[in-house]
């Protein structure tokens, strides 16, 4: 304390990371996770592309996935592209600290226990690995 005023700690100074936004944070999070599930896209014939985009919330915010997919109408042998409109819940993220949880159901995320938190967004360590439907929440 320097004069009575006590300085604040924030998440990126307990995790000694360069303080970024938390857009960009996101977008980067965000970015790697479509980076990485690219290869398992193309392996199948029913997908096109795979995109992951953040939604709204007050203290957790959802990370759901839209794909687009290919359907073949067998009878002419044309193929149209679906957009898949309702999303996919992929994992949640805190506004404050910038923790990554995996989801408990599709308006939570799960939050008990000692090993809750997942990763975070600021330290790009934590989410190297990830996979298309958040498998890499669950390994631990």
């Amino acid at each position: 304390m320097i004069n009575g005023i006590k300085p604040t700690i924030t998440t990126t100074t307990k995790l000694g990371i360069k303080p970024t936004s938390f857009g960009g944070a996101m977008l980067s999070f965000c970015t790697k996770l479509e980076e990485n599930c690219q290869p398992e896209v193309d392996k199948f014939n029913h997908m096109k592309s795979v995109k992951f985009v953040p939604g709204g919330g007050r203290k957790y915010i959802k990370v759901k996935y839209y794909t687009d997919k290919i359907e073949t109408d067998y009878e002419t042998g044309e193929k149209t592209t679906r957009v898949d409109t309702k999303g996919s819940i992929h994992c949640f993220v805190e506004k404050t600290t910038g923790d990554i949880y995996k989801p408990a159901g599709w308006k939570a995320p799960y939050t008990k226990g000692n090993n809750c938190v997942r990763g975070n967004i600021y330290d790009a360590s934590t989410f190297e690995k990830t996979d298309m439907y958040g498998g890499w929440l669950y390994a631990r």
